[in-house]
């Protein structure tokens, strides 16, 4: 990305007002993947990225084990092949996401909470654990320009089907608090939430009870994104994972199957606009479908916008975040994205090990759920400009990104894809520099504090600005 486009992403960070799985499962006799390869090298038979390429390795393989007895890496492996980042991306959802202590809530919502209230200083507070601290902190979040009740990383409002406001919550790990002016400390993590409002109970969604800010009566909210920023010794860029609900949007290429409860941000009219008028690679729907407004925000006077709206149509240009054809950078987009429908399509496909657990596991249901892509840098360098094509200018064929180079998480950056945003991935907003490796978190802030310039995270010295011992968890209600 040029220089233009991170001053407007750095702009969108700091102005608090501006504005498939495979489709069928790989036999083991094809004997296809990416992940013998790294991720550096050029495709030697780039494919569209929507299709299952054909590149020849081993399969990228899962393991039951993450699910009965998750114990994630805190390391890439060495090789650093596509599969390694996934592989690793994978365990860490699925240790995230298990039972804590054998009770109704999950390891996630055991991690200190982001009180959004709070502009500096949290680490040095009592830290805010559980489902419940969770539901009250949906009022506001600093590092989203409109709060993050309301608003997305572009600080735009968006609205399920049923004309309902998404809402957001932000945790991260207590090593982060241990964290010094030279880096983050090992273990540091980072984890963000997006929740829909359910009319009534649905299965299918890891959910849990709320008072919206404003309401006065509970409502049932059900996960449909989950960003996870995981920082390393080899990686501090942090590598960034995203995950969905299966059902949240239909890809702007046409090739989505409707499901049978309908799209959560699509109406069915628009989905169907998108199968009757097919495009022939990735990217912007067919104009035939300009009616509907796909991608497109609503604009309001003044914040805070209105909890209910005119629902918006939402279609993902990229599937799985990845480019059709080969990358400018040689990012190996073929392999990148086998890799990803691998791991899929053994864990929550058809025949997957998630798909196959009986309803009673609390494992189960995310077998709802998908990867949608990860994102990191070569080597762990300065995340530099963008490697695909973008409002800030043309792709640098010099930029060490690599993963899913178009990566955006429906119900997080629904308004940034393709050509026309400044924030064609996460980078875009969240820029590493390894002088100032704090920055790279919009939340460092709210943790320490921040310079006179408003710029940089400041960590006090040892001692100045401790950990304060973890408050006991807020009694929750049960899913």
């Amino acid at each position: 990305m040029s220089k233009p486009s991170l001053m407007h992403a750095d702009t969108i960070r700091r102005s608090r007002y501006a504005p498939h799985a495979l489709a069928t499962t790989l036999t083991l006799a094809l004997a296809l993947s990416g992940c013998g390869q790294k991720p550096e090298e050029p495709a030697a038979e780039p494919a569209v990225a929507a299709a299952a390429p054909k590149v020849e390795a081993a399969i990228c393989q899962a393991s039951s084990s993450w699910i009965s007895n998750p114990n994630p890496p805190p390391e890439i492996a060495a090789a650093e092949t596509f599969c390694d980042f996934y592989q690793f991306s994978w365990q860490w959802f699925l240790a995230q996401t298990s039972p804590a202590n054998g009770g109704s809530e999950r390891v996630f919502e055991q991690n200190r909470l982001m009180n959004p209230n709070v502009k500096s200083g949290q680490c040095s507070l009592p830290a805010l654990l559980g489902r419940a601290s969770a539901a009250k902190m949906l009022a506001a979040r600093d590092d989203k320009p409109l709060g993050l009740e309301d608003t997305q990383a572009d600080g735009n409002a968006m609205y399920d089907q049923n004309g309902n406001l998404l809402y957001y919550n932000m945790w991260y790990s207590q090593a982060m608090c241990e964290s010094t002016q030279q880096g983050f400390a090992s273990g540091t993590f980072e984890i963000k939430v997006a929740w829909k409002v359910l009319p009534a109970p649905d299965p299918t969604y890891y959910s849990m009870q709320a008072t919206l800010p404003g309401g006065t009566a509970p409502v049932t909210l059900g996960m449909v994104g989950f960003h996870l920023a995981n920082w390393t010794q080899n990686h501090p860029e942090m590598i960034w994972a995203t995950f969905e609900h299966k059902t949240n949007a239909p890809l702007c290429d046409g090739s989505s199957p409707l499901p049978a409860s309908g799209w959560s941000f699509a109406s069915n009219d628009a989905a169907a606009c998108l199968t009757a008028n097919p495009q022939p690679t990735s990217g912007p729907p067919n104009a035939a479908c300009d009616s509907f407004k796909f991608n497109t925000p609503d604009k309001f006077a003044a914040p805070p916008p209105p909890a209910t709206n005119t629902p918006d149509n939402i279609c993902r240009q990229f599937a799985h975040g990845n480019q059709p054809g080969e990358s400018v950078n040689g990012n190996n987009n073929a392999s990148n994205l086998l890799a990803i429908q691998q791991l899929n399509d053994q864990l929550v496909g058809a025949n997957g090990m998630l798909t196959q657990l009986p309803d009673s596991n609390p494992m189960a249901i995310w077998k709802n759920y998908e990867m949608i892509g990860a994102l990191w840098t070569k080597g762990g360098a300065s995340s530099g400009n963008a490697p695909v094509p973008n409002a800030g200018g043309p792709a640098d064929p010099t930029s060490p990104q690599r993963g899913s180079l178009e990566l955006a998480n429906m119900s997080m950056e629904t308004f940034q894809q393709g050509a026309t945003s400044f924030i064609p991935n996460c980078f875009g907003c969240h820029n590493f520099n390894t002088a100032t490796p704090l920055n790279v978190s919009h939340i460092c802030d709210n943790l320490f504090s921040v310079d006179s310039t408003g710029k940089n995270c400041v960590i006090p010295s040892t001692g100045e600005n401790a950990a304060a011992a973890p408050a006991a968890p807020a009694t929750a209600e049960k899913k």
